[in-house]
Formats: structure tokens, sequence, C-alpha cells
């Protein structure tokens, strides 16, 4: 074997080690750590307790590995057994307090329940449908509450976002406006905003509205 040839194989050979190195730290990184696991089931059994009443069961526990969640990266699944609403707990990274999303949770769960059924005649190959009360006015008013108000009592700004497989239809915009006047004057929300994202081959785009 030529030189050339040797160093061909020790190339390979270490471009073989680093790839198996990353492949390692990799799978560390995606693997969640038991004992902070149990370190967030502990405080949020502890916030449930102090906060809610005993129709919250906690279920499970959720490692934000890919930075999907802003705010943590251990965090308790919390359901409501009386209504089934699933929630989180998890102690928010800037405050170092524990928090809950159960009333952000409640508010999109009962809008989506509202809205799905006139999403679902006005638009076609939907891939999924997003409910989404982002505003601080819901995120930050009503942590560690149960005895939430009616959702047209909210000065907040629901989003609902539509994600279609196709390219978009001239009546897209009619039907958006049909969504918005359902949610004003149905539904009697002060804001709202429709966003219907299209991801065909041909078309990628975002039609938006709101009032």
């Amino acid at each position: 074997m030529g030189k050339l040839g040797k160093w061909t194989l020790i190339a390979m050979a270490g471009a073989g080690v680093i790839v198996g190195f990353l492949i390692v730290i990799f799978i560390v990184d995606m693997t969640p750590d038991a004992g902070k696991e149990e370190e967030v089931k502990e405080k949020a059994g502890a916030y449930l307790d102090a906060h809610f009443s005993g129709q919250m069961e906690m279920y499970d526990t959720l490692y934000d590995n890919m930075g999907n969640f802003h705010g943590f990266d251990y965090a308790a699944k919390v359901r409501n057994t009386t209504n089934g609403v699933d929630f989180t707990v998890y102690e928010d990274a800037a405050s170092k307090e524990m928090v809950d999303t159960y009333a952000v949770n409640y508010f999109e769960d009962e809008l989506s329940d509202l809205i799905m059924e006139d999403v679902e005649k006005r638009f076609t190959e939907i891939e999924m449908v997003m409910v989404s009360y982002a505003d601080p006015a819901v995120t930050d008013k009503y942590i560690g509450e149960t005895d939430l108000p009616a959702i047209q009592e909210l000065d907040a700004a629901p989003s609902v976002s539509i994600w279609v497989n196709r390219e978009r239809k001239p009546v897209d915009e009619r039907s958006v406006d049909e969504l918005l006047d359902i949610l004003k004057n149905d539904l009697k929300l002060p804001h709202a905003q429709v966003m219907v994202q299209y991801q065909a081959e041909e078309e990628e785009g975002i039609l938006t509205k709101e009032y």
C-alpha cells in the first residue's frame, strides 16, 4: 500500500472517530437527566398542592431537548381529571419561580372546540390547526388559578393558525373573513387573528387577517 493509501485510511479512521464522538454527544444531549426529572416532579408536586385542589394529576415529565419551549428545559405534565385539560408546571428560567400553563391551555382548548368545525367546513387538505393564547394578559395573569373567566371577557387576542398542504385559493380570503366574523360576532371575542399557512411545493405563503 502506498503512502496515499495509508493517509487515506488514517483520514477515514479519524473521520469515523469524530462522527462516532458526535453521535455520542447527540445521544447524551437528547437523553433526559433522571435527577432533573425527579427534581421537577418534586417541585411540581409541591406547587400543585399549594395552588390547586385534588383534581390535578401529574402523569409524566417533558424534556425540551430541541428548544421548542420558552422558559424551561424540564417540566411536569399535568392533567385536570375533571375536564381533561393537559398543561405543564415548570420552574421559569428567568424568575426561578414555579409556574403553570393551565389557564392558557384551558382557553386554547375551549376556543379550539368552538371553532374547529367552522375551520374544517371552510378549508381543504388541512394538516394542522393550532389555537394560541400567547398574550401576557393570559400567560401572566392567571397562574395557579382554576376560577377562570369566559373567553369573551379576556382582553387578549387569540391566534387561530391553519396549515394546509396545498396552494392558495381565491376563496380562502373569504373563508378567513367568515372565521373572523364568527369569532367577533358569534363568539363575541374582542380581538382575534386568523392565519393560513400554505405548504404545497408549488407555493409557500401566509394569509393573515385580524381585528
